[in-house]
């Protein structure tokens, strides 16, 4: 295996043609120099150089070598350069994961643009998935990071999360609908109303407060709808199909005959959060999780 040393010491070298002016550039005294090439040679096997009448020049292999260890210098710089970058966070991949409610509120985009801005060359992978095998996925490292709403149905061990931003429970409801009238809905009120839910394998831990939140008021909602996805849920709402209850940062979601209402009698916490691996030591999920909460303070 060739030494770099020998290597950068030999394309000086070429460059200079003497040796006197290349073990100056090096800051090595003539001998030195005179060494390294000469132990360069015998690992190739060959001349490199011309020496004739006090004059050198380069062989024709020394002419093939020059163009190779330019290549591996540079390639060898770089390597470097990306070792220092990510070491320090700034390459690599970070696997990503959101609920959907975090994917259409503002805050999950707005961290996810400043991240790219401080970290052009760190790619996110971004996965929408529910928050227990978000959990579970960053508990077993197939995912560094995941957008999840608190509070959890269970938190497995080695997982942390960070509250970002408190939210609610709000009503999504077409335009048209008598409640609508309304500048606050008492929960008592959606006993009789047809309602589009999130599908429990989905959204478990919305469900979850849903179901108790309509417990507390006396009745099990009505479903007549559950889907997969909050953008369809609003769709749905809009097409007349029934009432939702869903986060309150939906509602920047403006949907032509869709109005939100807050909840009279529903004090509910459904905060989003980011959740991680407090021990991870890659400098680019630090980073990540330091800008979101910075992000969140804002």
């Amino acid at each position: 295996m060739l030494e770099l040393k020998l290597l950068r010491s030999f394309v000086l070298l070429a460059e200079e043609l003497h040796f006197g002016r290349a073990a100056e550039r090096l800051h090595i005294v003539q001998p030195a120099l005179t060494q390294q090439i000469q132990s360069l040679e015998r690992q190739i096997g060959t001349p490199l150089l011309n020496r004739a009448r006090g004059r050198i020049s380069l062989t024709d292999a020394g002419a093939l070598v020059l163009a190779e260890a330019r290549k591996t210098l540079e390639q060898a710089a770089r390597t470097e350069a990306i070792g220092r970058l990510a070491g320090r966070g700034e390459v690599g991949k970070l696997e990503v994961g959101f609920v959907g409610s975090a994917g259409v509120g503002a805050l999950m985009p707005a961290v996810l643009r400043d991240f790219r801005r401080s970290h052009p060359a760190v790619e996110l992978h971004l996965v929408e998935m529910a928050v227990g095998p978000q959990l579970a996925a960053i508990a077993a490292g197939t995912l560094d990071i995941g957008f999840v709403r608190l509070p959890p149905l269970s938190l497995p061990s080695g997982v942390t999360v960070l509250p970002l931003r408190p939210d609610s429970l709000v009503a999504a409801l077409p335009a048209g609908h008598p409640l609508a009238a309304l500048d606050a809905i008492p929960v008592a009120a959606l006993a009789t109303e047809p309602m589009v839910l999130h599908h429990r394998a989905g959204a478990a831990e919305l469900r979850s407060l849903i179901d108790d939140l309509c417990g507390r008021h006396g009745f099990t909602p009505q479903v007549v709808q559950s889907v997969p996805q909050i953008s369809l849920t609003v769709r749905l709402v809009a097409a007349g199909l029934g009432l939702s209850l869903l986060p309150g940062s939906i509602a920047w979601l403006a949907v032509e005959g869709v109005v939100y209402r807050p909840l009279a009698d529903a004090n509910i916490q459904y905060t989003l959060a980011l959740a991680h691996r407090p021990q991870d030591p890659a400098p680019a999920v630090r980073a990540f999780v330091s800008l979101a909460g910075a992000a969140a303070e804002a």
